[in-house]
């Protein structure tokens, strides 16, 4: 086997490339994987065994792009996304009535609704966050830094909702004054 020259110990780098190609990664997204290590080695000044750990079980979680593991964190970022959603309508409708002073939504006190819609919404950008790369919708190569939409999609995605719905708030807070 070839290996190119990263400044990566061999004795580390042999079983992290073996147990990539193992799971079917390619060339190219060994190479990406082993450039985003060796950037990291070298911004630290550590050795990767001291960052990652040990290689083959840094290499078995590692998301491979077109994977089970990739297919995985785009449904966890799409039910979170959906979670999301439901928070803003929750969180809006609670937030009408509660502005026009209604007294019942569907039985329920609107404040009830208003706080279990906020805490979905949060909640579901909060778990995203916390999941990073386990709820990606566009998985890229390892240590790649997403740019463009991947940026939008995995990132971004349930702030945006958190704020629109703020701007949602703001909206009928000044449309009932």
């Amino acid at each position: 086997m070839t290996i190119k020259a990263w400044n990566i110990p061999q004795e580390w780098q042999e079983p992290f490339v073996a147990k990539l190609t193992e799971r079917g990664a390619s060339g190219h997204i060994v190479n990406a994987a082993l450039s985003a290590i060796d950037d990291r080695c070298t911004e630290t000044g550590d050795d990767p065994q001291t960052l990652f750990g040990d290689p083959t079980k840094y290499a078995d979680n590692v998301i491979l792009p077109d994977t089970k593991a990739a297919a995985q964190s785009r449904v966890r970022a799409i039910v979170l996304a959906l979670v999301g959603l439901l928070g803003m309508f929750l969180t809006l409708w609670g937030w009408t009535g509660m502005v026009q002073d209604t007294d019942k939504l569907v039985g329920l006190s609107p404040t009830l609704i208003f706080i279990v819609g906020a805490l979905l919404c949060l909640g579901a950008a909060i778990a995203d966050a916390v999941l990073g790369a386990k709820a990606d919708v566009i998985t890229g190569a390892p240590g790649q830094k997403p740019s463009g939409m991947a940026l939008l999609l995995n990132k971004l995605g349930p702030w945006i909702i958190v704020l629109l719905t703020l701007i949602g708030m703001l909206i009928i807070h000044l449309r009932n004054q």
